[in-house]
């Protein structure tokens, strides 16, 4: 399986690249942005809309979890894991940023002016 990892600004535009091999013959890739922009990371909504955004992709891109062959489901699983993998670091950043982002606003609002 073949991955392939896609930069992103953290502060610009809050988006996710999710790219993912699909196929053993034609090595394809096929990738999917997903947009947080709109959504307050720092938040727990926030992050719970961004995770259903995440599976949708991956869905996407993987096909149906709920496959009938059993050469379907492994391959879904497989996908699966390996897409979840590649977004999960991206993820975790923008979460960290966001919250960076609240505390440094707090701190600032609580900060004297002269």
């Amino acid at each position: 399986m073949f991955l392939r990892h896609h930069s992103f600004k953290l502060l610009g535009t809050a988006a996710l690249m999710l790219a993912v091999g699909t196929g053993f013959a034609a090595a394809q890739t096929r990738s999917i942005g997903i947009d947080a922009s709109d959504l307050d990371l720092a938040s727990n909504a926030g992050r719970a809309v961004l995770e259903q955004r995440v599976n949708h992709a991956v869905d996407n891109i993987c096909g149906s979890p709920h496959a009938r062959s059993t050469w379907e489901q492994v391959n879904y699983a497989t996908c699966s894991k390996a897409a979840r993998a590649d977004v999960r670091s991206k993820v975790d950043a923008m979460v960290a940023a966001a919250e960076n982002a609240r505390k440094m606003a707090g701190t600032r609002a609580t900060t004297p002016s002269m």
